[in-house]
C-alpha cells in the first residue's frame, strides 16, 4: 500500500522568454506537494528524494494526402535533444500538504543530439545530419488547395520525481502539460550583420504638358484634347533610382532601406526640374515551408506551404522631395521584424523534416507631375536571431549611477511567443 503521493509541477520563471542559445539558460522550480494515503492520516513523510528535469525537443508533420476517394495521414517524427540534470538528491521530509520547491537553471545543448527518429532518405532540402544546429521554436498550419499539412518544433521541460526505498506514487505533468520553452539560435553580433546588401535599379522616365512653363501649357477643353493626342511634343524628365536592400534580417530589429535616384541629364529635356517624392515603402514577407513524413515504401510523402507572415509601410524619412539637400536620398525604417508574431515567424532553418525559407516583396512609388510610378522587387532573404545585446560595464564603486533605476534588468524588444497547444488538438489555418 502506497504511504502517500507526491504532486509535482513545473513552473518557469518567465514562459514568454526567448532563450536564444545554449549560453540563455533556463531558469525555473519544482514544486512538489505531498498528499497521505489511505490509513496513512497526517503522517509525516521522510525518505531520500531524487528529482530529475528534462529539457526534450523535437520536430514533427502531420501531412494529409488524399487522391479523391479517401484521404491518409502521414506522420514525420524527429527526436532532437533530451537532456536530464538531476537538481536534487538527499533526504526529504514533509508533512501532508506541505509544498516544496526545488530551482532549476537548463541550458540548451549547441546541437541536436543522436536519437532514435524515424527514416528520412537524403534530400538537399533538408539537415539530416546527426549533430546539427538545433531548429528554432516554430509552428506552422497549412490547407491549400492541393496540400494540408500540420508542423511544429517545439522543446518542453519535464521532471522525473524518485523516492525508491519507499511506496510513494507520483503525479507529474503529462506530455502535453509541460511547460513550453521558446528556443532561438545563438544571437548574432552586428559585426556579422553587415555588407548583406543587394541593390536594385531602374529608370523612370516622363512625358507631360506639367513640364513645360506655365505659360506654354495647354489652356481650354480644345488645347487640351489636342495635347493629350500629341503627348510626344513634351519634354522629358527621366531619372535613374537605384534601391539598396538587405538580404539578411534579424529577429527584433527594424529593417533599413535606402532609395536613390540621379537624373538623367543627356536625355532630359524639360527646362522645369519636377518634384520627385517617394510616395510610400512597403514590405511583405512570405514565408515557405517545406515538409516530410516518415519514408514509405519508396518516398517520404511531402507537402508544403506559401504564405504571408508580415506585411509592413516602411517609415520615410522625410515628406521633402528628392534633393541636393538630402543627397537625393530617403532613408527608409519598418517596425521591430518579427514583433508580435506568435510561433509562425522563426529565423530561418532546415532540420530532418522541416524547411523554413523566407522572400520579401518591396513596393514603393515615385510621385511627379501628378503621376504615380510603382516598382515592385521580390527577393529571397535570410532570417536570422536577434542580435547581440550591449553589455553595460560595472557600475563603480563610488560616484553617482547613469542608469535609470528599474533598468538594470529590463529585457531586449523581442517577437514574443505563446505556449502551443497539443499536437492533436493544433488548429488547421485555411490559406
Amino acid at each position: 500500500m502506497s504511504v502517500g503521493t507526491l504532486h509535482t509541477n513545473i513552473v518557469l520563471d518567465d514562459p514568454t522568454k526567448i532563450h536564444c542559445g545554449s549560453r540563455d539558460p533556463v531558469r525555473g522550480h519544482i514544486n512538489i506537494r505531498y498528499q497521505f494515503g489511505p490509513g496513512n492520516l497526517n503522517a509525516e513523510l521522510f525518505g531520500p528524494l531524487r528529482v530529475i528535469v528534462v529539457l526534450h525537443g523535437r520536430a514533427k508533420t502531420k501531412i494529409w494526402k488524399s487522391n479523391g476517394q479517401s484521404t491518409s495521414i502521414y506522420r514525420g517524427r524527429a527526436p532532437l535533444i533530451h537532456c536530464e540534470q538531476e537538481i536534487y538528491h538527499d533526504s526529504f521530509r514533509a508533512q501532508p500538504g506541505e509544498m516544496s520547491s526545488f530551482p532549476f537553471s537548463l541550458v540548451f545543448p549547441e546541437a541536436t543530439q543522436s536519437l532514435p527518429r524515424d527514416d528520412f532518405k537524403e534530400d538537399p532540402r533538408f539537415n539530416t545530419l546527426p549533430c546539427q544546429p538545433l531548429p528554432p521554436s516554430f509552428r506552422s498550419n497549412y490547407h491549400g488547395f492541393a496540400h494540408r499539412y500540420e508542423s511544429f518544433v517545439e522543446y518542453r521541460v519535464g521532471v522525473n520525481v524518485e523516492m525508491p526505498q519507499l511506496r510513494v506514487d507520483v503525479v507529474k505533468p503529462t506530455e502535453y502539460q509541460e511547460p513550453i520553452v521558446h528556443y532561438e539560435p545563438p544571437r548574432i553580433s552586428p559585426d556579422q550583420s553587415r555588407n548583406h546588401i543587394t541593390t536594385w535599379r531602374g529608370f523612370v522616365s516622363v512625358r507631360n504638358e506639367l513640364l513645360l512653363p506655365e505659360s506654354d501649357r495647354p489652356a481650354g477643353f480644345r488645347q487640351k484634347t489636342k495635347a493629350l493626342f500629341g503627348a510626344g511634343n513634351f519634354p522629358i524628365y527621366a531619372f535613374d533610382w537605384e534601391c539598396l536592400a538587405p538580404t539578411h534580417i534579424h529577429l527584433g530589429q527594424p529593417v533599413c532601406f535606402e532609395v536613390r535616384i540621379k537624373p538623367r541629364e543627356h536625355e532630359c529635356t524639360a527646362t522645369l526640374i519636377p518634384d520627385v517624392q517617394l510616395k510610400y515603402f512597403r514590405m511583405d514577407v512570405s514565408a515557405y515551408t517545406q515538409v516530410r513524413a516518415d519514408r514509405a515504401i519508396f518516398t517520404c510523402p511531402e507537402s508544403e506551404g506559401n504564405y504571408t507572415v508580415c506585411e509592413m509601410t516602411g517609415v520615410i524619412d522625410s515628406q521633402e522631395p528628392f534633393s541636393k539637400a538630402n543627397d537625393n536620398t530617403k532613408y527608409i525604417n519598418t517596425a521591430a521584424i518579427g514583433s508580435g508574431r506568435i510561433g509562425s515567424f522563426a529565423s530561418s532553418f532546415t532540420t530532418f523534416n522541416i524547411s523554413q525559407t523566407y522572400t520579401t516583396k518591396i513596393s514603393f512609388a515615385f510621385e511627379l507631375t501628378g503621376k504615380l510610378k510603382h516598382i515592385d522587387q521580390e527577393y529571397p532573404i535570410l532570417i536570422h536571431p536577434p542580435l547581440e545585446v550591449a553589455h553595460h560595464p560595472p557600475p563603480a564603486i563610488a560616484g553617482p549611477s547613469s542608469q535609470a533605476v528599474g533598468e538594470e534588468n529590463k529585457t531586449p524588444d523581442l517577437p514574443q511567443y505563446e505556449p502551443a497547444p497539443p499536437y492533436e488538438k493544433m488548429p488547421t489555418n485555411t490559406k
